[in-house]
């Protein structure tokens, strides 16, 4: 699903068939080394800042409209979707919750991280959580360039939105009801009783057609 230009360069790369095949657990797992090599900073001392700002860069990743409470109803920080897109995002799919999830080790890296996004965010004139879209995905695409040695840690960051938007990954038997994401992708979700409100309503032919094929 491509919303954005970080979007479609993480599809190009193949960035989402590795993230399905390794898990986002395993990529967080290789990008330890190298965000070892990171000098970690402490202008992300305030957890409330850790988390707004990690809430943007996932916005940034996968945006969505403005709102204050995600699926599962956790708070969103009040600055970190910058709402340039009317449907839901990641960071009202629990993309956070998914961050701090301690079986995905995000926890981890995330000092990293967040210290080199803020890096390239001061390139853009400030804090990351105090960009506009544009300046924000100007930073990520520095850090997800193949340019830059650590791309791997922002791979392992990116694919946190994307697990949690497409996979519903913080819930248990998700429908689009209760998920954003499957909802935007038009996506039922889990149905214990048969998609009984999903069919193409046509009676299938038990017999052979004069053809072989259906209409």
């Amino acid at each position: 699903m491509i919303r954005n230009e970080l979007a479609a360069e993480l599809s190009r790369r193949q960035f989402m068939k590795r993230a399905g095949v390794f898990g986002v657990g395993a990529l967080v797992l290789g990008a330890m080394p190298i965000a070892e090599r990171l000098a970690v900073e402490d202008a992300y001392a305030d957890p409330n800042l850790i988390d707004g700002t990690l809430q943007a860069f996932f916005d940034t990743m996968i945006p969505g409209r403005a709102r204050s409470f995600t699926d599962l109803g956790d708070p969103i920080h009040p600055k970190a979707i910058a709402g340039v897109d009317p449907e839901p995002g990641a960071v009202e799919a629990d993309a956070l919750r998914l961050a701090h999830n301690p079986k995905i080790g995000f926890d981890l890296l995330s000092p990293a991280f967040l210290a080199e996004l803020q890096v390239f965010a001061a390139t853009q004139g400030g804090l990351f959580l105090d960009l506009n879209y544009d300046k924000r995905q100007a930073a990520c695409i520095q850090g997800l360039s193949f340019s830059n040695p650590t791309r791997v840690v922002w791979e392992a960051a990116a694919a946190i939105p994307f697990t949690a938007f497409c996979a519903a990954a913080t819930q248990v038997n998700a429908t689009d009801e209760t998920a954003s994401g499957y909802r935007v992708m038009g996506h039922p979700g889990t149905a214990p009783r048969g998609y009984v409100n999903h069919s193409y309503r046509r009676k299938l032919n038990s017999g052979r057609t004069s053809k072989g094929s259906l209409p």
